[in-house]
């Protein structure tokens, strides 16, 4: 078996779902689940994505087994110590892109970076921008820059996320109960956004730094 077949395995029955189960809620074959689980065949990075949201756990962990000191959680055992964790912290170097002028499209035709900025940070697909939307200058400062991943898309309340809000990129702080896009700049200018289904998530925000140069 292979490790991450056993981590789908591990993650399957935390969750009391039989192979059939997870396989319906991926839309493949049973033996597809069986053939990743016993290590005939490893599952596509492709899926991944979709494997870990289904069962409920962390991508970084699916497809690594690293604790992930970003979320806050995972099902690998967590390092001892700040120092010890962020010693551990991969160095990534992260371009800083533009603010998209339309959100649609973006990323995938794999935009021109403005410069490269090192950071140590859990990402997969790493990206920053520099902070351009007035309805969070009470959050950050106008030019912050703010660093995404865009390997995650799955909503988590509290979190900052950039959406593509009818074609328009917009940084605002995801709520539930009801869901709800937050602004944090004044609220009579700028107002809550209730989306009747889950909004278009291009990334989630993971660090911001100033610059003061």
């Amino acid at each position: 078996m292979t490790i991450i077949g056993q981590r789908i395995k591990n993650a399957r029955k935390n969750k009391n779902l039989s192979q059939t189960e997870l396989a319906a809620l991926l839309g493949v074959s049973q033996p597809t689940i069986g053939n990743w689980e016993s290590g005939n065949h490893e599952p596509r990075h492709a899926i991944t994505s979709r494997i870990a949201y289904a069962l409920d756990v962390r991508h970084l962990w699916l497809i690594s087994g690293m604790a992930d000191p970003v979320d806050g959680k995972s099902l690998a055992t967590p390092v001892v110590g700040e120092q010890g964790q962020y010693l551990t912290t991969p160095i990534v170097h992260v371009p800083v892109l533009e603010w998209p002028k339309m959100a649609d499209g973006f990323l995938k035709d794999t935009p021109n970076p403005q410069r490269h900025l090192p950071a140590s940070l859990w990402a997969l697909q790493p990206f920053a921008l520099a902070i351009c939307d007035d309805s969070m200058l009470h959050e950050f400062a106008q030019g912050t820059l703010v660093m995404f991943d865009a390997a995650r898309t799955r909503l988590y309340d509290g979190e900052l996320y950039l959406f593509n809000w009818n074609g328009v990129a917009i940084l605002r702080r995801w709520r539930t109960n009801p869901g709800r896009l937050e602004a944090s700049g004044d609220t009579s200018q700028f107002e809550t956004l209730f989306p009747e289904e889950n909004p278009v998530v291009i990334a989630r925000a993971l660090q911001s730094i100033r610059e003061l140069a």
